[in-house]
């Protein structure tokens, strides 16, 4: 998203620029948090998968409860696939399944922070275009103080 620079002075595109980037990482620390949950499921369904058929295991119920459980067959997996919608896969579904939204997730991280780049690379060329002005500004000042002295 540009900035329209020719009604603001640098301080205000500047700060609108910044407001964009804190906007963008705050996506970015959601994403990070997403990307942290299904990693965990990853491992978590790697361990008990390892872990195999007949081991106790204690499953939390709420903050402060466990329930010791057995594990049994971890062919199928029910995987959350949209809102309030859940899927049956197979063991290596899901894990595929996983991975591919950790990839999606990690793209769009990547976009995120190349248009933070971007808006860095704006910011500098807002600075150094009122820089220049400011130079031609006196530049032209001190031309005319000369004219008028001769």
């Amino acid at each position: 998203m540009a900035v329209n620079v020719d009604k603001m002075d640098v301080n205000d595109i500047v700060r609108a620029y910044i407001a964009q980037i804190e906007g963008l990482r705050a996506d970015i620390a959601k994403l990070d948090a997403a990307i942290s949950a299904l990693r965990q499921s990853l491992s978590t369904l790697k361990s008990l998968k390892e872990l195999g058929e007949g081991k106790t295991v204690l499953v939390p119920v709420g903050e402060i409860t466990q329930v010791e459980m057995k594990i049994e067959k971890m062919d199928k997996i029910v995987v959350s696939v949209g809102q309030n919608i859940s899927a049956e896969l197979s063991y290596d579904e899901t894990l595929k399944y996983i991975e591919n939204e950790i990839s999606k997730l990690t793209s769009y991280r990547l976009i995120l922070e190349q248009a933070i780049a971007e808006i860095y690379t704006r910011i500098e060329e807002a600075i150094n275009n009122s820089r220049e002005n400011t130079e031609k500004g006196n530049n032209e000042s001190e031309k005319e103080k000369e004219n008028e002295n001769k």
